[in-house]
């Protein structure tokens, strides 16, 4: 606990009290980290746009990593506001009975859980739209005849479905903790819905993983390069995985051992070690490592794309030399379909050496 009191000249108190807890220090810590975040994935959603203006999935991931850390910023305030309004809100099953006891109580408590937990699902939704985004680059490292533009649609469709289920469940979970008469069962479902729903996504993700490397087994990687790539947005994924792993045990451990979070309890160590631990470990870290060591990746295989895609719309034979003879097969990049190029010295290499160097830093990438 740090205190700050304000003296006079003489030795004796005068002025207010200030007064800051181990919780108070992990929220405001973390607090300050999700605006980082915010900041960072704004501004690097402004370097995909200057190579491609059109939405992607690889948008759609940084504007829903803007989006959770925007939401969990409004949490935080949530919390500070009711402390500022000197309302004892709680987060675990069976609160103390406050010194003074308010006929809101139940309502401010199931309130906080709403505030805590409705994040955690956002998380888990950038989670699977982080797996989609590896899944297209594992497509874009890899020579094979299959439609890239189909297997994408397909992905879409089943995120769609899975992020129409998640916040289906979620609404329904919390809007029987404000109608059900017995709010304690209920929340013990809610815990228990939430250590599920991460431990499933994970499960998922795994399958889907299996399977596409099953499904591709056959086909060899386009460039060293490529694969180095692939395989950096691969571990960024899997430390995600891990952290929700982490933080559906975690929550677990919360509804055992009726751990209050985000209020002064028995256990004043404990609540500020799962707290820090589900926001900083969890939550934070995974983002800044999306943002900063898998995003390289993801520009470098983008500049790759955009550069087959501009070669597919070059002329195949040129007018000069039109002879079948000179014609070269080559299988195209995105989709894998064999076209012919006009003269056997324009054969190259799928990735250049200079599209094989992928940028080195933010700077690099910008320009």
């Amino acid at each position: 606990m740090v205190s700050v009191t304000v003296k006079n000249e003489e030795g004796k108190d005068d002025g207010p009290k200030v007064t800051m807890d181990a919780l108070t220090m992990a929220l405001l810590i973390s607090s300050v980290l999700y605006v980082f975040c915010g900041f960072l994935a704004s501004r690097k959603l402004g370097v995909l746009n200057r190579f491609r203006p059109e939405l992607s999935t690889q948008k759609l991931l940084l504007l829903s990593v803007a989006l959770v850390s925007v939401v969990r910023i409004m949490t935080i305030l949530g919390v500070a506001a009711m402390n500022i309004a000197n309302v004892r809100a709680h987060y675990h099953l069976s609160p103390e009975s406050t010194t003074t006891p308010d006929r809101h109580q139940q309502f401010y408590d199931q309130s906080m859980t709403v505030l805590f937990d409705l994040p955690n699902c956002m998380v888990v939704s950038t989670y699977v739209l982080l797996t989609l985004v590896w899944a297209e680059c594992f497509v874009k490292a890899r020579l094979h005849t299959e439609s890239a533009a189909t297997l994408k649609k397909t992905w879409l469709i089943y995120f769609m479905i899975f992020n129409s289920l998640l916040y289906a469940l979620q609404l329904t979970l919390y809007g029987s903790l404000f109608l059900a008469p017995s709010t304690t069962k209920v929340r013990n479902i809610i815990y228990i819905g939430i250590t599920g729903i991460n431990f499933t996504a994970v499960v998922l993700v795994l399958i889907f993983y299996l399977y596409l490397n099953i499904r591709f087994a056959g086909f060899p990687y386009r460039s060293q390069r490529l694969r180095l790539s692939l395989a950096r947005v691969g571990r960024a994924m899997t430390l995600w995985s891990l952290t929700r792993v982490v933080w559906g045990v975690a929550t677990l451990l919360v509804f055992i051992y009726n751990i209050e979070l985000l209020q002064d309890s028995n256990t004043p160590f404990w609540s500020f070690v799962v707290l820090l631990l589900m926001f900083c470990v969890c939550e934070i870290l995974p983002i800044f490592v999306l943002l900063d060591y898998s995003f390289l990746a993801l520009v470098g295989l983008e500049r790759i794309e955009i550069r087959w895609e501009e070669e597919m719309n070059e002329p195949l034979i040129s007018t000069a030399d039109s002879s079948p003879m000179n014609a070269v097969p080559r299988i195209t990049a995105s989709t894998g379909r064999s076209v012919r190029w006009r003269d056997e010295s324009l054969v190259e290499p799928l990735v250049t050496s200079s599209e094989q160097r992928l940028p080195t830093s933010l700077d690099e990438a910008e320009g």
